[in-house]
């Protein structure tokens, strides 16, 4: 009986410690993590069998206690004690920085973001960015990479270099922007780059979700009438800034300008979302062909301009009352 046992918890002992990982694992240990949570986390992560036998075995070694905040790369194959070894006797690199990049962020405000959170060189990060033979051999049909950095939430190096963020974020572009909407694209007559330019639009005029599709129903509408789209934020864009938008600022010369310019911009003007690359992708059904904003981020929607007038006049009349 007790060669027996011996026998099975030798068993037990080589399954535990036996490696999960087939592939490098990288592991974060944040400020204040207690050796608790460091063997969840591990076990979660599939690095570690189990979170009790890591323990254990930390104890048993002495490694309890000398687990320092950073970010280690276990080498595949490892086993629950080497992983523990690991984390106990080597230097880990600095802790990768969180970045959230919204929808609607165009490229001077996520290199402004960037440099602000991680230290990463705005400078490089713009002359990347809108360099047209970069754009060319990420496989983007644009002469800036305007709207395909995808907004999503990032763990980068700080001081990362600005190349390897670019392509970080437009590889996470191409994994969202997959085939099917590609064909869906094709379907519409659109290429890839004016189905992104149509969905920055959408992302820059709605708020609200529940209106993006009927916001692109109308671009669309207006785009196979062969009228202006008269987006404001187009003029924003070719100001280069994000203001209110006056008469005197329709004018304004630039491809962008979709005042003075019919159809699409040349290029996307801000980095959509899913949502308004759906909604680009799928227009509502309705007979709108104009909108304008209420103020409080819906827009009230018009058939005609008879209609569409009226509800600019309301518009004005309600913020001339809003700032008495």
């Amino acid at each position: 009986p007790a060669f027996a046992l011996v026998l099975t918890v030798a068993a037990l002992y080589a399954f535990l410690n036996a490696p999960v990982a087939t592939d490098p694992a990288t592991v974060r240990i944040a400020p204040g993590m207690t050796a608790r949570d460091i063997a969840s986390s591990l076990s979660k992560g599939k690095v570690v069998r189990s979170a009790l036998f890591f323990r254990m075995v930390s104890r048993v070694k002495g490694y309890d206690g000398r687990f320092r905040s950073g970010r280690y790369t276990i080498p595949a194959g490892s086993s629950t004690s080497e992983v523990a070894r690991h984390l106990a006797e080597t230097i880990p690199a600095p802790l990768d920085v969180r970045i959230t990049v919204t929808e609607g962020m165009n490229l001077r405000e996520i290199a402004g973001l960037l440099a602000h959170k991680a230290g990463i060189d705005s400078s490089a990060f713009a002359a990347f960015a809108t360099r047209r033979a970069v754009a060319e051999s990420l496989g983007v049909d644009n002469a800036t990479l305007e709207g395909y950095l995808y907004p999503d939430t990032y763990f980068f190096p700080e001081k990362a270099k600005a190349y390897d963020v670019i392509k970080r974020m437009n590889a996470r572009f191409r994994e969202v922007f997959a085939d099917s909407l590609k064909r869906r694209a094709e379907k519409l007559g659109f290429t890839v780059n004016q189905a992104v330019t149509l969905a920055s639009l959408i992302e820059t005029e709605a708020v609200h979700d529940s209106e993006r599709q009927v916001i692109s129903s109308i671009f669309h509408r207006r785009l196979k009438a062969g009228l202006p789209l008269q987006a404001n934020p187009t003029v924003q864009y070719a100001l280069g800034e994000k203001r209110r938008v006056f008469n005197g600022d329709l004018d304004v010369d630039s491809p962008y300008n979709t005042y003075r310019n019919r159809g699409l911009p040349p290029g996307p003007i801000a980095c959509p979302g899913m949502k308004s690359i759906i909604a680009a992708l799928y227009p509502a059904e309705t007979q709108y062909l104009y909108f304008v904003a209420n103020g409080d981020g819906s827009h009230t929607f018009s058939k005609s301009l008879a209609e569409h007038s009226s509800a600019v006049a309301r518009y004005k009349k309600t913020r001339l009352q809003r700032s008495k």
